[in-house]
C-alpha cells in the first residue's frame, strides 16, 4: 500500500512540476506574443514572431529584415513597437525623432546593460565604459578617453599593415575570403594604434591569443544570445567556452596595462614628440594617472568620479574589440559594393591614379590622402547602404512626445539604421549604391544617376551615431576606410565570382554589428611583381 501511495504521490508532484513548466512557457510566449497595453497614443507593433522569423531565416540578410519587415511597418508612422532583447521597445526610421534622441542626452539616456542585465556577455566583456555610462561616469570616461582621440594619424601609420594586406591579396588573388584578410588588417593596425602590440593577424600566426579575441568578439554578437540575452545566465558548450575565453582575455588586457603603467613609471611623464606617436591606451594611463592624483572635472569644475582600473581596461576593450570589427565589417561591405558596381571602382581608380600616379610602389602621403577626401563619398554611401550598428538605442529618463504619440518614462526608444538611412523620403532609389548622394553641392556628379541625388536631412544618416554620444572614433574609421579603399584601387580590380550571392543578394547577419557573410572575390593585380 505504501508503494502505491508512493507512486500516487510522484504522479501528483510530477503533473504539478508539469503544471508549472506549462504556466511559465505560457507565461513567457504570452510575453513575446501580446505587446503590454501601454497608453502612448496607439503606436502600432510589428508581431514578435515576424521579427524572429525573419531574424532567423536561413540565408539571412539585414536588407531583407529592412525592407521586408522594418520598413513596411514604419511607413505611415515612422514609430512602431518591437520586440528585441527580451523586451518590446520602440523603434523609429524618422530624421527628426532621431534628432531627439541623439541630441537629449539627458532625456534619452545610454542602455546601462551592465547594471540592467549584468549577466550577459557583452555587459561582462567591457562592463562600464564610456560608450555605456552617462552623466557624470560619462563625463569622467571622456576626460580620459577624449583627449588620446584628439589626434591626427599620419598615411605612414597604415604602411606596414596595409602593405601585408596587398601582399596577402596579391599571391592568394583568386577566391579570397574577403572579411578574413580586413578582419586580420584592422586587428594588426587596432592592436598596433590602440595597444602598440603586433598580433601578427597578417602574418597568418594562428595562435591561441588570435583564437580567444575572434571568439570574444564574435559571441558579444552571436543573434541567439541578443534576441535570448537571458540565456547567457546559464551558459553551456561553446558559450561557456566563450566566457572562459573571455577572462583569458582579460587577464591580457590587465597585464597589457601593467607593462605599460610600469614603463611609464620608469621613464615618466611623455614628451609632446611622444605623446604624437604613441598608443592610445599609454596616453589613456598617463591621463588616467593624472586624475587619480589631481582629479577630473567637468567644464562647471565640478568634481568628476574617478575612473576605476577596472574601467581604464573596460574602455580598452571596447575601442579595441568594436573598433577592429566594425571597421573590418565596413571595409568588406565597401568592397562588395564597388565589385558590384565596377563603373563606380574604375572611377575610383582614375581618381588615385590622378593623385599619386601608376608607380607600383606608390603610398599615399598625408597631403595626398587629404586631395583626396572626395573618396569619402563612397565610404558614407556604403555606411548609408550597410551600416555596420543596426541600431542607437536609449532608455527615456522622462516621458517624451514623437509626433502624436506620448511615450512613457523607463521605455527603451531605438533609431532602426538601416530603415532610416533606407528611408525613400531621405534617399530616393535607397537599394541603389550612389555615392554622388554625399558630394558638396557644387561638385555634384551630372550622370544620370544625380538625379537620385536629395538633399541632405539633417540627422538621415548616422552610422556612427550623432550628438556628444558619437562614436568617439568615427574620425580613425573614416580615414582607415579611405586610406585602404586608395590603395586597393591602386594595386587592384577586383570581382565576384559568378557564382556568388552576393550578384542578386547579400548575405548578412541579422542583428548587432552587421557583417557579409561567405564574402569572396577575384583580384587582379594591376602590377606585376616577381614572387620572392
Amino acid at each position: 500500500m505504501s508503494v502505491l501511495a508512493n507512486m500516487v504521490m510522484d504522479v501528483g508532484i510530477a503533473n504539478i512540476l508539469l503544471v508549472l513548466l506549462t504556466a511559465i512557457i505560457a507565461r513567457f510566449l504570452y510575453k513575446i506574443l501580446v505587446p503590454p497595453k501601454i497608453n502612448d497614443g496607439g503606436v502600432p507593433h510589428i508581431p514578435a514572431l515576424k521579427t524572429l522569423y525573419w531574424t532567423f531565416k536561413s540565408n539571412p540578410s539585414r536588407l531583407d529584415l529592412c525592407n521586408k519587415l522594418d520598413r513596411p511597418a514604419l511607413e505611415s508612422t515612422g514609430l512602431v513597437r518591437s520586440w528585441l532583447w527580451g523586451r518590446w521597445m520602440y523603434k523609429t526610421n524618422n530624421a527628426e525623432y532621431a534628432r531627439q534622441l541623439f541630441l537629449k542626452t539627458s532625456v534619452y539616456q545610454k542602455i546601462e546593460l551592465h547594471n540592467l542585465i549584468p549577466h550577459v556577455f557583452r555587459a561582462v566583456a567591457a562592463g562600464g565604459n564610456l560608450m555605456t555610462e552617462n552623466g557624470d561616469h560619462f563625463k569622467a570616461h571622456r576626460t580620459i578617453v577624449g583627449p588620446s582621440f584628439r589626434r591626427s594619424w599620419p598615411a605612414s601609420t597604415f604602411r606596414e599593415h596595409l602593405s601585408k594586406l596587398e601582399s596577402i591579396i596579391r599571391f592568394n588573388s583568386t577566391d579570397v575570403d574577403v572579411l578574413g584578410v580586413c578582419r586580420r588588417a584592422t586587428l594588426d593596425i587596432l592592436g598596433h594604434i590602440i595597444m602598440g602590440i603586433d598580433f601578427g593577424a597578417l602574418d597568418y600566426k594562428d595562435s591561441e591569443l588570435l583564437e580567444i579575441c575572434w571568439d570574444v568578439v564574435d559571441a558579444g554578437i552571436e543573434p541567439l544570445y541578443v534576441v535570448f540575452p537571458m540565456l547567457d545566465k546559464y551558459p553551456i558548450g561553446k558559450r561557456a567556452k566563450s566566457f572562459s575565453n573571455l577572462k583569458k582575455f582579460h587577464q591580457f588586457i590587465e597585464s597589457t596595462i601593467a607593462v605599460k603603467r610600469k614603463e611609464l613609471d620608469q621613464y615618466g611623464k611623455l614628451s609632446d614628440e611622444e605623446r604624437n606617436s604613441a598608443d592610445l591606451l599609454s596616453l589613456m594611463i598617463e591621463a588616467h594617472e593624472h586624475t587619480k592624483k589631481h582629479g577630473a572635472y567637468d567644464e562647471k569644475g565640478k568634481l568628476l568620479p574617478s575612473m576605476t582600473s577596472e574601467e581604464l581596461r573596460n574602455n580598452t576593450i571596447i575601442f579595441f574589440v568594436a573598433g577592429h570589427d566594425a571597421t573590418a565589417h565596413s571595409l568588406g561591405h565597401m568592397l562588395m559594393e564597388l565589385a558590384l558596381n565596377p563603373h563606380i571602382q574604375q572611377r575610383a581608380r582614375e581618381r588615385v591614379l590622378s593623385v599619386l600616379g601608376d608607380d607600383p610602389n606608390a603610398f599615399p602621403t598625408d597631403q595626398q590622402l587629404a586631395e583626396l577626401s572626395d573618396l569619402d563619398m563612397i565610404v558614407k554611401e556604403s555606411l548609408r547602404k550597410n551600416s555596420v550598428v543596426s541600431d542607437v538605442r536609449r532608455v527615456l529618463n522622462e516621458p517624451v512626445n514623437l509626433g502624436p504619440y506620448t511615450i512613457p518614462k523607463g521605455a527603451w526608444v531605438m533609431v532602426d539604421l538601416w530603415a532610416m538611412q533606407h528611408n525613400p523620403e531621405y534617399f530616393p532609389s535607397p537599394d541603389k549604391f550612389i555615392p554622388e548622394r554625399f558630394a558638396e553641392q557644387s561638385h555634384k556628379s551630372d550622370d544620370s544617376d544625380a538625379s537620385a541625388h536629395h538633399p541632405h536631412v539633417p540627422f538621415s544618416w548616422a552610422p556612427f551615431s550623432e550628438g556628444s554620444r558619437k562614436c568617439i572614433g568615427h574620425k580613425f574609421a573614416l580615414l582607415t576606410q579611405r586610406i585602404t579603399l586608395a590603395l586597393l584601387v591602386h594595386r587592384f580590380t577586383w570581382t565576384l565570382p559568378h557564382d556568388s550571392p552576393f550578384h542578386t543578394k547579400p548575405q548578412t547577419t541579422t542583428s548587432g554589428l552587421i557583417s557579409p557573410i561567405g564574402l569572396r572575390m577575384d583580384f587582379v593585380p594591376r602590377h606585376y611583381r616577381k614572387a620572392v
